[in-house]
């Protein structure tokens, strides 16, 4: 599933008659009356929740991770996508549970892409998590999506590149909200893999970070190997 959502923005600037044209698509009634107005799009969200509430009885009634996995991505995504991207080129603020669901079936199926884009658009409009979530917000919602399947790439022996390194700015900066053991985590793997690559002062500066955000991290025996690491290296040239 792609939304496309810098494309259909662009198409946005160009004037009301492209988005009618680029949102059309076979509805019961005209999709540029259906988020034509505040009352409309209420009505609109109200039909689309009752079909996400179906959709997710649907999931829950499923045993089986794959088969959960291949309904989000072939069946649902495509099927919330016009809605979204509607939603979308509309200009409106609203509170919308389709919107913040889809984000997290993309991060379910690691569609990180369109997740990451959908994610910074819900941001921006200060949408809420499902309250099943316990609070948590979109950023630590995406942080921790992302930093468990990095963690699972690692453990795989596959790249979890580029999205671990491309979030660290946000995890730790941008959004300062976040619990400090989620940043703590990137910068302990970010140094692991570095270690691992013998990239000591890189390694070094990681897990100081990580320390420094989380105490009980379990970086120590890390960091001081690649400290003696560092300094025989750097020593290395004076005796010879």
């Amino acid at each position: 599933m792609s939304l496309a959502l810098a494309h259909k923005r662009r198409i946005l600037a160009q004037g009301s008659a492209a988005v009618v044209a680029a949102a059309a698509a076979p509805v019961a009634y005209s999709p540029a009356e259906a988020l034509s107005s505040p009352a409309n799009a209420r009505k609109h969200l109200l039909l689309q929740e009752a079909a996400l509430d179906q959709d997710l009885e649907r999931l829950s009634a499923l045993n089986n991770l794959a088969s959960k996995q291949a309904l989000k991505r072939e069946e649902l995504l495509p099927k919330y996508q016009d809605f979204i991207q509607r939603y979308i080129e509309s200009g409106l603020v609203m509170p919308n549970r389709v919107l913040v669901q889809v984000i997290v079936w993309l991060f379910d199926t690691e569609q990180f892409e369109d997740g990451l884009e959908l994610a910074d658009f819900a941001i921006e409009q200060g949408q809420q998590m499902p309250e099943r979530f316990k609070r948590r917000d979109i950023q630590t919602f995406v942080a921790d999506a992302v930093i468990e399947w990095a963690m699972a790439e690692y453990s795989a022996l596959r790249s979890p590149e580029p999205y671990l390194s491309d979030l660290l700015p946000r995890v730790d900066g941008e959004w300062q909200q976040l619990p400090e053991q989620i940043p703590a985590k990137y910068h302990k793997l970010i140094g692991i893999r570095a270690q691992e690559a013998e990239q000591w002062e890189t390694a070094i500066q990681h897990f100081e970070r990580a320390t420094e955000l989380y105490s009980k991290v379990g970086v120590d025996t890390r960091l001081e190997r690649c400290r003696k690491a560092l300094k025989k290296q750097q020593a290395a040239p004076a005796s010879e």
